[in-house]
Parts: structure tokens; C-alpha cells; sequence
């Protein structure tokens, strides 16, 4: 999708999370979801204060988008406010599942460590007003998401993306879910067998044998195929949204 961003005359920067991201698992960075956002302010911080890089950049069109937890990451941009304690709760019962995925197991028995249980109560706003535009796809936390209040800060243009064979962010809950919530939403799916990891690279056989989780898809689905739709539904949201030419 980058690459279609950029072909379309925009500029892309993209984060390495540190602590969870592929190849820099550490669990209890992975129950940490404040922490992405943060990431994400700071990246753009430093962009716009680089003498070389900030007059490139039109300050009044900057938009966010995110994939999975990147997804929840520009929902977080957006203004959204996650409920920690009833993410927990879900977490513990329900939703085991969603906590346990196939790239980071392990992640669940971090829930209660009271380190962690302390610093979510004090997480910073994490609204970053200088982004005027948001696309989420497949996003997950929305089991942290139950009332309205929660999303009621949100006043720029989101466009979410969901996949109807999703296994890790079912799409019932997770994408429709927040289209539901964020008024004003708009929403696009993924039809029958697309699934959760379709969004990632495209890979040669060699690496769908080392991780055939994250790079085989079922049979009709055509990964190169849904990149182009996605990559189109980005480029036309931003061009409105963000009102470039």
C-alpha cells in the first residue's frame, strides 16, 4: 500500500514499533497499545522538525493508516479511548483467542502484571490533532471499545477496512464494530475467505514454508489483487479527505 501511496504523489513514512514489531518480539510490549500511538506522534514530531524533510510536507494534510494494531493506532490518533480494564476482561474469558496470536504467543500472561496495570492508569492523550485523516485496516481492541463516549472526539474523516474471514480480528467485532461506534465512519469488506494476514507481503515459497500463517491464503484469494484494491481505497480516501489535487 505504501508503494501505491507514494505512486500517487504522496509521501509515506512508516515506524518500526520497537518491541513489537517481527523481529523484535517482547512479549509484554505486545499488551502495551499506547504505547504504538506515542510512536507514532514521535515519528511525525521529528519528521516535521527536520530542516530538510518538513518543507516537503503539507502540515494541513497528514493522514494515518495502520494495519491490525496499526489498525487501533490510528483509531487512538484519531481520538478514540480504549478501556484498558474491559479489554482485560475480555481477554481473560472470550477473548483468549485475539491475545494469544500466532506471531506472539504468551502475550496473555502479561495482563496482570502490575507494572503494566499501573501505567494503564496513566496514559497520556493520544489524539494527535496535526492528522487530519485515518484509514484502518483489519483493526483489532475493539472488545476495548463499548460505548459511544469513547469515539465521541473523533471529528476527521475514518475509513475502515475489514475482512470477512478474519481469525485473528474477527470481523464481527473488531472492524464492524467500530464502524458501527465511529459516526460517520466509512467501511469497506472483504468478501468469503480473505483473511487477517492477506494485508502483509507478498512472499516466495521459501518464506511461505518458514511462516505458511502468515503468507498462504485460501484457495481464490489473491493477495497481489487485494493489495491493488486496498492500495485504490487508501489513495481515494486520502485524495478527498485530505483534499489533494
Amino acid at each position: 500500500m505504501a508503494q501505491i501511496l507514494v505512486q500517487n504523489g504522496f509521501i509515506v513514512a512508516a515506524v518500526d514499533h520497537w518491541g513489537n514489531t517481527f523481529d523484535n518480539k517482547i512479549p509484554i510490549e505486545f499488551v502495551k497499545p499506547w504505547e504504538r500511538p506515542l510512536d507514532i506522534s514521535f515519528a511525525l514530531t521529528n519528521l516535521l522538525r527536520d530542516p530538510e524533510i518538513e518543507k516537503t510536507i503539507d502540515q494541513t494534510k497528514i493522514g494515518a493508516a495502520g494495519f491490525s494494531y496499526g489498525g487501533y493506532t490510528v483509531i487512538a490518533l484519531a481520538g478514540g479511548i480504549l478501556d484498558y480494564q474491559e479489554l482485560i476482561r475480555f481477554y481473560q474469558s472470550v477473548g483468549k483467542k485475539e491475545i494469544e496470536t500466532p506471531e506472539m504467543s504468551g502475550s496473555g500472561k502479561f495482563l496482570t502484571d502490575t507494572t503494566l496495570l499501573k501505567k494503564m492508569k496513566h496514559v497520556p492523550a493520544l489524539k494527535d490533532n496535526r492528522i487530519n485523516s485515518f484509514f484502518a485496516i483489519s483493526p483489532v481492541l475493539a472488545a476495548g471499545f463499548k460505548k459511544v463516549e469513547q469515539v465521541k472526539s473523533i471529528n476527521q474523516p475514518v475509513y475502515i477496512v475489514g475482512s470477512r474471514s478474519d481469525s485473528i480480528a474477527p470481523v464481527k467485532t473488531n472492524a464492524q464494530h467500530y464502524h458501527q461506534l465511529i459516526r460517520g465512519s466509512q467501511y469497506f469488506e472483504f468478501p468469503e475467505k480473505t483473511g487477517h494476514y492477506v494485508m502483509l507481503n507478498e512472499a516466495n515459497d521459501v518464506v511461505k514454508k518458514e511462516a505458511p500463517f502468515l503468507f498462504t491464503d485460501s484457495a481464490g484469494v489473491d493477495r497481489h489483487q487485494v493489495h491493488i484494491q486496498v492500495g485504490s481505497l487508501a489513495t481515494s480516501f486520502f485524495r478527498k479527505s485530505l483534499h489533494t489535487n
